[in-house]
């Protein structure tokens, strides 16, 4: 069964991968606009928080991830290919979540049928 920890990383990520594609369809909204600044968050570092046994709330974890790119101006190129990056973390994490609760029902069927 998932201990609590487990969850809440599972969680965490997939609210995290969920707001990244925000920012980057942001990003590629703005490609053209003068003066914006690109943001992006750090998968890696939300992942490290989650783990870690600091008691950062998600919002807080997320927000130290989060940083602006004031050297780089977003292109399509680029917003497009790390938005795909993206959506393929958040459908392996979807699948991971499912397998998780397809063994969870299995066990309990199992249960069931002894």
């Amino acid at each position: 069964m998932l201990q609590s920890h487990d969850e809440k990383v599972l969680n965490g990520l997939l609210s995290a991968v969920s707001d990244r594609q925000q920012m980057l369809a942001n990003n590629l909204t703005n490609v053209n606009t003068p003066g914006y600044v690109r943001q992006d968050m750090d998968f890696n570092s939300v992942l490290k928080d989650l783990n870690s046994s600091n008691n950062k709330s998600l919002d807080q974890v997320i927000d130290h991830a989060t940083y602006t790119d004031e050297g780089v101006k977003p292109s399509y190129e680029n917003e497009l290919a790390e938005m795909s990056k993206n959506h393929l973390q958040y459908i392996l994490l979807t699948r991971i979540n499912g397998h998780i609760y397809q063994h969870l029902e299995e066990a309990t069927q199992a249960g069931r049928a002894g």
